[in-house]
């Protein structure tokens, strides 16, 4: 390759990842610049119009830089593998863990590391696997929350580990004393703390083999920290940050209540590693910034609770004295932690059987701060671990009085993470509330069964009950989409194929939360099936089938409201000029009876129909943004 060949690349991956950022930063827009709902509206329209641009110029320089490495066949050149490993830089800052395409910098890292073995040189081969090991604990954090659906993320688990592992074998003596430079060393040091990172099993059963198994490689890494050998071989490594953080890993050993169950012996281990965190900051107080004082309370007061030197009353009282003093707060990266599990923490040490009064009442407080928590915290760099923190707020809700239900906290939660979203969602369920009502009119048999009804005259009498079940229903059929936010704000570039199979889980997460609490069961179905054809033979998931379902008439409306609102908006969906109703209408009748269901498109050709139908998209939808906006607003202030 030339030099200008190389100049005109590595010019190209920085306007890809200059198109990228701007396109984070027109989809999040500060509200305090804007004044009105229609002025939000306005500014959503031509934001995605510009989006549009900036991926297609991002899909070209892919197409025509990137895309041909990653998919040849031969043996790269050095300018190659380094091209790659620079665009990998570009899109991601590890020093503060700031990332802006994972799955790309994840593809690169496959393609260095095969490139490196067939090099045979040690060091390609230390940094390759140092690249996969980074971008697999990305790829581990996007995809965890993806329950039923976790064995994607142990996918790329399983890849780091392999690639850990491969890195520890060069921690033995004669292999590390061998080792090219002081990079490729210090590389092998990071890994023995780094590994931790990876640690979250499938095998539930066997915890205590995996708890001792991550207690001993972190001994291990706290023992190299003290061994003369590693010391005199890497004398300029930084031994003061590597002891931190593997302190700092061990101390969080005990997150989410001790969920992975390490018995009473370990949790005395791990409360003394806490102690030495805490003793270590004071000695190095420049460490204060990567775990500031609240954070070392919190590992302080949890394994002190779990170790049973203080009550649950106490626990909880030092959790509620967190929480109010981060409550003022502006959110900044280094605060992210004690910010968003500090409110996990509390609803997991709560007896969900046995609630007392002053938990439901702090409860009650903290949901009302959730949402306000996703608006306001930023957008990049620790997304991954807000939506996980999300998803573990949801999945583990005790519904209280006077509290935010599931339903209407899953709708704050989305409004704050991707508001365009949100009014889909606000508009499909309108949508499907309406064509439910007029199909109760038409065919009041095919919704027997929905609302308990048993036959066709007490649909009738309960026409207003069932159409607001679907309305209900619909709005929580996106629920899964929260989990994925990454993946959605790809606006930047195409979707590539492994990023398609996550947006496909969206309907199965969804309704495996729905599942999980009686006031949303019902609507399980909905969420599982909206993107399932009528006749079963194509569409996702598999596992829903159209002939088992219990509410087969309620998913076919939902699916084609969602298609009408999808195919019919402009905004946060396809980058052009959304189509008409009555193109969509044609799509619909071709389709009729395969895709879709004969009774739903046959609602269509009732011109009243159509004619109320095209306000509710147009008038309709403008009118759900500017509700939007003010819902924002009122969580930015």
């Amino acid at each position: 390759m030339g030099t200008a060949e190389k100049y005109e690349r590595l010019k190209a991956y920085k306007e890809y990842v200059s198109n990228a950022k701007k396109c984070l930063n027109l989809t999040s827009p500060q509200l305090d610049d804007i004044s009105s709902g229609e002025e939000y509206r306005l500014y959503l329209q031509e934001s995605f119009r510009k989006i549009g641009e900036l991926g297609e110029a991002n899909n070209l320089i892919l197409e025509k830089h990137l895309f041909p490495i990653l998919s040849a066949d031969y043996k790269l050149t050095d300018d190659d593998v380094d091209d790659l490993k620079q665009f990998s830089t570009l899109l991601a800052d590890m020093i503060i863990m700031e990332n802006t395409d994972p799955i790309l910098i994840y593809l690169q890292a496959e393609k260095i590391l095969e490139s490196a073995r067939a090099s045979g040189s040690v060091r390609s081969l230390i940094i390759a696997l140092d690249n996969m090991i980074i971008s697999t604990y990305m790829m581990v954090n996007i995809t965890i929350r993806l329950y039923p659906n976790e064995d994607i993320c142990f996918k790329y688990r399983d890849r780091g580990l392999e690639a850990a592992y491969e890195m520890l074998e060069y921690l033995e003596p004669e292999r590390f004393s061998a080792l090219p430079d002081n990079h490729c060393k210090e590389l092998v040091l990071i890994t023995s703390r780094y590994i931790r990172c990876l640690f979250d099993w499938d095998d539930k059963e066997n915890y205590e083999f995996y708890n001792e198994h991550d207690l001993r490689l972190m001994r291990r890494a706290l023992a190299i920290a003290e061994d003369p050998f590693y010391r005199e071989q890497a004398p300029d490594y930084d031994w003061t940050g590597h002891i931190f953080r593997t302190l700092h890993y061990l101390s969080d050993f005990t997150e989410r209540n001790n969920i992975h169950k390490f018995n009473s012996e370990q949790l005395e281990e791990i409360f003394g590693y806490v102690k030495r965190l805490i003793e270590f900051i004071e000695i190095h107080p420049e460490l204060e910034q990567n775990c500031p004082k609240l954070e070392q309370q919190l590992y302080l007061e949890r394994t002190s609770y779990l170790t049973g030197r203080i009550s649950r009353e106490e626990y909880q009282k030092v959790l509620l004295d967190i929480i109010k003093l981060q409550g003022s707060k502006k959110f900044v990266a280094r605060e992210m932690y004690v910010t968003i599990i500090t409110p996990l923490d509390y609803l997991l040490s709560i007896d969900p059987d046995n609630i007392k009064a002053k938990e439901s009442e702090s409860l009650v407080i903290i949901y009302e701060k959730l949402a306000e928590y996703a608006f306001r915290m930023p957008k990049t760099g620790v997304l991954s671990f807000m939506l996980t923190f999300i998803h573990n707020i949801l999945r583990d809700y005790i519904v209280v009085p006077r509290g935010l239900s599931l339903k209407d906290m899953c709708l704050r939660i989305m409004a704050a993470m991707h508001p365009t979203t949100y009014v889909h969602t606000l508009n499909v369920a309108t949508i499907t509330e309406y064509l439910t009502s007029n199909l109760v009119d038409r065919h009041p048999e095919l919704l027997i069964g929905v609302c308990n009804t048993k036959n066709a005259d007490e649909v009738i009498q309960n026409k207003e009950k069932i159409a607001e079940f679907a309305h209900d229903g619909a709005l929580l059929h996106d629920i899964g989409k929260v989990f994925i936010v990454e993946t959605i704000i790809t606006y930047w570039r195409r979707l590539l194929e492994s990023e398609w199979e996550l947006i496909q889980t969206h309907p199965v997460v969804g309704a495996s939360l729905l599942r999980r609490f009686p006031n949303t069961a019902e609507f399980a179905e909905l969420a599982l099936g909206h993107h399932k054809w009528f006749d079963d033979s194509k569409g996702y998931p598999e596992s829903f089938r159209f002939s088992e379902a219990k509410y087969p008439t309620l998913v076919s409306l939902l699916a084609v409201a969602d298609c009408l609102d999808a195919a019919t908006d402009s905004i946060g969906r396809t980058y052009k000029k959304g189509k008409s109703l009555d193109e969509v209408t044609k799509e619909l009748e071709a389709d009729c009876g395969t895709r879709y269901a004969p009774y739903a498109v046959e609602l269509l050709r009732d011109p009243d129909i159509k004619r109320e139908l095209n306000r509710l998209l147009t008038e309709g939808r403008d009118e759900n943004y500017r509700n939007t906006y003010s819902l924002l607003k009122s969580l930015s202030l």
